[in-house]
């Protein structure tokens, strides 16, 4: 039997070919062993491409930072996520005014005034939506430096007080007339119940209003909770002390007239008598010309920083006079108290102002370093082309 051959019929024997063709034959096929590797070369690469632009797209862009403080990065998801949830309270505030105002100009010129109050308010959120881009990275930035304070001070927020809040956010947002229902014996406010299973349905329709995620929102919630349990902080640490002075003055329009009511105290007439007479200042006049104890930064926004300067370095008892802001003033420090209680409307506003201070400071500290990366192929677009409520 005779034996079979694999090779095809028309081929020739590696012995019968000239050398010629063998050579032809082996260059053949080193050019097709390179045609190979470079297909699979040009492939691995495509596949590298595509892969990196993935990677860039999924992985590296959405951890990309927008700014660092002092090493701690922002990243561009929470950045996102917070400028998306700012535009959506900015339109519902749009929404609401735009709705006081259709029912005030049913009446325009009993409300003029409140007509007047809510244009002004509605075109300072339409301008604040020109740059919520800015103005949410300034936030996160003080969110970064507060959450630094937080750790130093041991202060946290927990995930069952994050859920609270989203409680109560949702009450007040979609439930609002069950927040305060009178009973039948007295009008003390009670809360009408409100099933957990309606509250979690409720959040779920808002968080798609929204146009954000769960994780997203309770971010949102634990900042804001842990900026107000700084706050409270900061409120506790303010000196409730300080240099207090109590004052008396008495303004007139020229020099003249001041000088004139100089001469009379220096010739024994009593400051408050003169005061209730020449003085125009009807915030005191009436009174004698008595400012009353005041601390540092009262006087300068009524009187001007020039009067407020100039008393501050005036010794007990010494009359003198100052031009401020237009008007003339006679003044005397009728005692100073380097350590004394300061004036409650001061210590309520330093109380309440106590976070922002401290944050102006912070950051104009040396030993605070931030870094602005954010790019403006970063900022997100807006998902809400009309307002919308919740």
């Amino acid at each position: 039997m005779a034996k079979s051959s694999n090779q095809p019929k028309d081929a020739v024997p590696e012995r019968q070919k000239t050398r010629k063709q063998i050579a032809h034959g082996r260059k053949e096929a080193r050019q097709n062993r390179i045609i190979l590797i470079s297909v699979v070369a040009l492939a691995v690469i495509i596949v590298g491409v595509l892969a990196y632009g993935i990677i860039q797209e999924l992985v590296v862009k959405p951890a990309a930072p927008v700014a660092t403080v002092n090493g701690a990065e922002i990243g561009l998801s929470d950045y996102q996520n917070f400028v998306t949830f700012n535009r959506y309270n900015d339109y519902l505030s749009i929404s609401n005014l735009q709705n006081y105002l259709d029912q005030l100009n049913a009446s325009p010129e009993e409300n003029s005034f409140l007509i007047s109050f809510y244009q002004q308010q509605l075109t300072q959120i339409q301008s604040a939506l020109t740059t919520v881009s800015d103005s949410t990275l300034d936030e996160l930035i003080d969110d970064a430096l507060v959450q630094q304070k937080a750790q130093e001070e041991g202060i946290t927020v927990t995930a069952e007080e994050v859920q609270l809040a989203i409680d109560d956010y949702v009450r007040q947002s979609a439930f609002p007339s069950a927040q305060e229902t009178a009973t039948t014996t007295e009008t003390v406010p009670t809360a009408t119940p409100i099933p957990q299973s309606l509250l979690d349905e409720t959040y779920n329709k808002i968080l798609g209003v929204m146009h954000l995620k769960d994780k997203a929102f309770r971010t949102v919630v634990q900042h804001s909770l842990l900026r107000g349990e700084v706050q409270d902080l900061l409120a506790t640490q303010v000196p409730t002390t300080g240099l207090i002075l109590d004052v008396q003055l008495i303004k007139t329009e020229t020099q003249t007239q001041t000088l004139a009511a100089k001469q009379r105290i220096e010739s024994g007439q009593d400051f408050s008598a003169v005061a209730m007479e020449v003085s125009t200042d009807t915030l005191t006049a009436e009174n004698g010309g008595n400012v009353g104890w005041v601390t540092t930064g009262q006087l300068s926004d009524r009187y001007g920083a020039a009067l407020e300067s100039f008393v501050f370095s005036q010794g007990v008892g010494t009359l003198g006079i100052v031009e401020s802001d237009g008007a003339w003033y006679l003044l005397r420090v009728v005692d100073r108290n380097e350590n004394g209680p300061l004036p409650e409307e001061v210590l309520s506003a330093r109380k309440n102002s106590a976070l922002s201070d401290w944050l102006t400071e912070r950051k104009a500290s040396p030993d605070v370093k931030i870094e602005r990366l954010l790019q403006p192929d970063q900022v997100p677009p807006d998902p809400f082309t009309t307002p919308q409520s919740p």
